[in-house]
C-alpha cells in the first residue's frame, strides 16, 4: 500500500515541504529501482544469449571434430591404398627381371582374348608389347615414380 503524501491534513509549511521532500525522493528511488531492475534484466538477457551461444559453438564444434576425423580416416585409407598400388607398380617395373614376367603375362592375356590379330603376330606381338611397356615405364618416371 502506498502512502499519498499530498492528501495530509495542514501541518505546517515546514512539515509540508519535509513531506513533499520525502516523496519526492521515494518517486526518484523508485525510479531508480525501476532503473536497476531493466538493466538487471538486460544483464540476464545478455548472459543467457552469451551461454546459448558458448552452447551452440560446443556443438559444432563436436560436430566439426567428427566431421574431421572421418576426412582423415577416408585420407588414410587412400594413402594406404596409393601406398599400395605404387608398391606393385615399382614391383612390376622395379627390375628388368619383373618387367619380362610382366610383358609375358600380357602377352599370354592377349593371346587368351584372341587379341592376336595380324598386327601383332608373332614377334610383332613382343616388339609392340615391350614398346608399350617401355613407355609406361618412361611415362611413370616422367610423373615422378622412379624405379
Amino acid at each position: 500500500m502506498e502512502f499519498d503524501f499530498n492528501n495530509m491534513p495542514d501541518m505546517g509549511s515546514f512539515t509540508k515541504q519535509m513531506s513533499n521532500t520525502i516523496a519526492a525522493q521515494h518517486e526518484q528511488l523508485q525510479a531508480s529501482f525501476a532503473a536497476l531492475e531493466s538493466v538487471r534484466m538486460a544483464e540476464e538477457e545478455r548472459k543467457e544469449e552469451a551461454r546459448q551461444a558458448a552452447i551452440e559453438t560446443a556443438e559444432n564444434t563436436a560436430e566439426i571434430k567428427g566431421d574431421m576425423k572421418q576426412v582423415i580416416h577416408n585420407q588414410n585409407n587412400y594413402i594406404k591404398m596409393l601406398e599400395y598400388q605404387n608398391q606393385l607398380l615399382k614391383n612390376m617395373f622395379a627390375s628388368g627381371e619383373d618387367g619380362v614376367a610382366v610383358q609375358k603375362e600380357i602377352m599370354k592375356i592377349l593371346k587368351e582374348q584372341g587379341e592376336t590379330d595380324s598386327t601383332f603376330k608373332d614377334k610383332g606381338l613382343d616388339a609392340g608389347i615391350q614398346t608399350v611397356f617401355l613407355g609406361i615405364q618412361i611415362w611413370l618416371k616422367f610423373r615422378g615414380i622412379d624405379f
